[in-house]
Formats: C-alpha cells, sequence, structure tokens
C-alpha cells in the first residue's frame, strides 16, 4: 500500500476528555520569550526553522498545561519544551549528511553533556544545546526544591536513555518492539515523565514521598502520563507515517494483532477512552490521607488533570501540528 493512500484512510474517531481547559493570559509574552531565548543559543537555524517553529504554536501548549502558573515559570518551562521539541526535531529529521546524530555512541555523548549540565549547571564543551540547557536548569532551581530538582535529573536521563532504545528500534525496520514494551518506553521517550513532574511547579503543591510513592498515587500520574501519550499517537499518525515513523501505538498494535490500519486506530482509540475513565475512578478512590493532605492532594490532581487537557486541546485546537479532525 503506498504511503498516500495509507494516511488517506486514517479517521480519527473523538477522543474522549473529560476535563475543562484553559489558557494563561501570559500566553503572548511567554512565546516572545522563548523565541528570544531560541536566538540567544541559536537553536534555529534560518528563517525557514524560525517560521517552522512559529506556526507550532509552543507556547500555547505550555500555557494550556499550567494555566495558572507565573509568568517567570512559564517562560522558563515553554524555553525547556521548546529546547526538547527543537531537539526532537533534529534527531527525527536527519539527512545523509547528519545520519551520524542518530548512532548509540553520539546519543550517549549528548546524555553524559546533560547529566553535565543537570549536575553541574554548566556545559563541559562548546555546544548551543548544552549552554541553553545550563542555562533552564539554573533558573529552575531558583523555582523549585532540591528534592524536585533530584527527580528532574532522573526524569530527563531517563527520556535520554530512552531516546536511545527508540534510536535503535527507528534504525531496525525489521523487528518491532512488543505492545507492552512500546507502551512503557513511551512514558519516557515522549517526555511524559518531566511533564507530571512539572506539576508540582505548576500548582505549587508538594506532596510528601509516602503520598507521592503511595500506588494509588503512582497508579493515577502513570495513567495521567498514559492517556496524553495514546492521545498523541492518534493525533500525530498521518504527520508521522506521511515521514515514514512507524514507532506508534497504532503501528504496534496493527503488526502485533495483523490487524487493518483501521482497526489498530479504533483499538488505540479504545485504550485511550478506557483509560482515561480509569483514571477520574483512581481520582475517586485515591486514599484518605487526612484533612489537610486531602486538600493538597486535590489541588494536586487538578494540575495533573488540567495538564492532560492542555496537551489534548493544544492538539486539536491551537496548532497546526497534527490537525487530527
Amino acid at each position: 500500500m503506498h504511503q498516500t493512500e495509507t494516511t488517506a484512510k486514517i479517521v480519527i474517531p473523538r477522543l474522549y476528555c473529560p476535563f475543562p481547559t484553559r489558557l494563561s493570559p501570559y500566553v503572548e509574552l511567554v512565546a516572545a520569550d522563548t523565541f528570544a531565548f531560541l536566538h540567544k543559543y541559536q537553536l534555529l537555524n534560518n528563517a525557514d526553522e524560525e517560521r517552522y517553529f512559529a506556526r507550532y504554536k509552543m507556547a500555547w501548549m505550555t500555557c494550556r498545561t499550567m494555566p495558572e502558573a507565573g509568568l517567570e515559570l512559564l517562560c522558563c518551562i515553554d524555553n525547556l519544551y521548546s529546547w526538547l521539541f527543537v531537539l526532537d526535531e533534529q534527531l527525527d529529521h536527519v539527512t545523509p549528511s547528519t545520519a551520524y546524530i542518530r548512532e548509540e555512541n553520539y546519543l550517549q555523548q549528548l546524555i553524559d553533556g546533560f547529566a553535565h549540565v543537570l549536575k553541574y549547571k554548566v556545559s563541559p564543551i562548546d555546544n548551543k544545546f548544552f549552554h541553553a540547557l545550563a542555562d533552564i536548569c539554573v533558573r529552575l532551581d531558583a523555582l523549585s526544591r532540591p528534592s524536585w530538582q533530584s527527580q528532574f535529573q532522573i526524569s530527563v536521563q531517563a527520556t535520554f536513555e530512552a531516546a536511545i532504545w527508540e534510536a535503535k528500534n527507528n534504525k531496525n525496520r525489521e523487528r518491532h518492539p512488543t505492545v507492552a514494551q512500546y507502551m512503557h518506553m513511551r512514558l519516557f521517550f515522549s517526555a511524559a515523565n518531566i511533564g507530571t513532574d512539572i506539576n508540582e511547579l505548576a500548582t505549587g503543591i508538594w506532596l510528601p514521598m509516602y503520598v507521592l510513592q503511595h500506588p494509588s498515587m503512582v497508579h493515577l500520574t502513570a495513567l495521567a502520563r498514559r492517556v496524553v501519550c495514546w492521545a498523541n499517537d492518534l493525533f500525530s499518525l498521518r504527520k508521522e507515517l506521511e515521514h515514514g515513523d512507524e514507532h506508534n501505538l497504532v503501528m504496534m498494535l496493527k503488526y502485533h494483532h495483523n490487524t487493518t490500519l483501521e482497526e489498530a486506530v479504533l483499538m488505540a482509540a479504545s485504550i485511550h477512552d478506557d483509560e482515561m475513565k480509569e483514571l477520574v475512578s483512581c481520582r475517586a478512590a485515591l486514599p484518605d490521607f487526612g484533612e489537610e493532605l486531602n486538600k493538597r492532594i486535590h489541588v494536586y490532581v487538578d494540575g495533573l488533570e488540567t495538564m492532560v487537557a492542555g496537551f489534548f486541546y493544544w492538539s486539536i485546537t491551537d496548532t497546526p501540528r497534527y490537525n487530527p479532525y
């Protein structure tokens, strides 16, 4: 089947999202700040890349996922998300002259450099991505607790280690990870783990580790990550197939269940909707931690739901990146 025939047949069902969305009034200021940040570190190489980045409206994503945050935090997080976006675009769209950036050794060198920056807040070499990350980390440290910073370092490392795993699988098109393997790793190479970490900063609510590590809270947080990933896999399916990228839940279901593309889309949509409903049920079943903690947990979980809705509605209303409907 030709690529154009494949993508022409993709019809994404209307996915379930019961959470409301709202947009920070700072969105235009955040967008301008991030553009200045990308210019400062020369992360966009020419006018075409600037136009390409601007039309995707990354600041609208940030300002939907954390609409109550202050301007300083919004700018810092949008700088981070945009830094990840530009880096991911470079890894996704390689040319014969830049194919080396997908090699495992090169990716490992990147990870080692990022780990150095996260720990010491300075770049080990003259690399624009390292310098830009150091800038973000210095500002994040001023806005967060030391324990959050430790978790953030772990999450960023996990994201880039998962990127190596994804690069290996993209390179070997003859073998596909199992659906379970893909669903586990997707939460990391998508940076959904970083998104849920940011919830503490977005809400201004910190919870004790015995709450965050309670099985019910761990499961709820995982569900928030999962529904963001499955929605993105469905919304981005057409775009990814047009670029020859089949690393997507829909395609994993298609290969391993030996279905048509249309059937795999419906399966992925069902997984998304079922887990979204489970997220709602999981919140209702959270244990009682006492009146004071329960109030903080309520605000914290509201923040996770806002994050989920923010990614969801940005994808279908703000950005032309996907155009799923």
